[in-house]
């Protein structure tokens, strides 16, 4: 994969995480904790930016609830190499040429493929 090339998908990868119908942007663990504390679902979740001031921009965090009601904040870096884009949380996943956010997210938040479900601004009116 030429330099190009990789700058592209990094730039893909991070654009479709940044405009994903669960991205809340540079909120605190708290606040998202807050948005999803007395709701009733498991699995759902919301997608924000790391906490890492002035590092990487691709440091992200999904929040959701367990199955036992309880909130997580999963926190993962995705990284782009010559074979495609990885992402890394105790463990790395990849290299994805073809998959997009929604197809990994159930594999960073250890649940079945269908579980996953994004709690969209729309939601919290």
């Amino acid at each position: 994969m030429s330099t190009l090339v990789k700058d592209s998908v990094e730039s893909q990868i991070n654009e479709e995480i940044q405009s994903h119908v669960a991205w809340y942007g540079n909120i605190s663990g708290l606040a998202a904790e807050k948005m999803l504390r007395g709701r009733k679902t498991p699995f759902l979740y919301v997608l924000r930016a790391g906490e890492n001031k002035g590092t990487n921009e691709t440091d992200y965090y999904v929040s959701f609830i367990l199955a036992d009601l309880s909130i997580r904040h999963q926190p993962f870096v995705i990284t782009v190499s010559q074979e495609g884009w990885y992402y890394e949380n105790y463990g790395a996943g990849g290299p994805y040429t073809n998959a997009s956010i929604e197809d990994v997210l159930y594999l960073m938040m250890h649940c079945n493929k269908g579980e996953p479900s994004p709690l969209s601004k729309l939601k919290l009116r």
